[in-house]
């Protein structure tokens, strides 16, 4: 039971993540500012469950005993992901708006 809870969080996880580095991928291909506006919402409105869903894996992680460096790892780097997603969508906000 326990560990079809994990592989639902980490499912869960995984498609945040997935869905931050299309909209990512998206933004950067497109140039009108309407679609990194929009864009750049959908990641805010998307930052708060991923962050909550971090705290669970972390959370489930260390109730479990499965505090290793793999969960470390992920739950690091992808802050420094989605982190950086946002820096670079605000970035290509203004420097399109100013631009363009």
């Amino acid at each position: 039971m326990y560990m079809s809870e994990l592989n639902l969080i980490l499912f869960e996880f995984y498609s945040l993540l997935a869905f931050f580095i299309f909209i990512f991928a998206f933004s950067v291909i497109s140039a009108e500012p309407i679609t990194i506006f929009i864009s750049i919402v959908l990641f805010f409105i998307f930052l708060m469950p991923f962050f909550q869903i971090l705290n669970e894996i972390e959370v489930f992680a260390f109730s479990e005993g499965f505090e290793t460096i793999f969960f470390k790892t992920v739950v690091s780097y992808s802050k420094l992901l989605v982190v950086f997603i946002g820096i670079f969508l605000f970035i290509e906000l203004i420097y399109v708006f100013l631009f363009s």
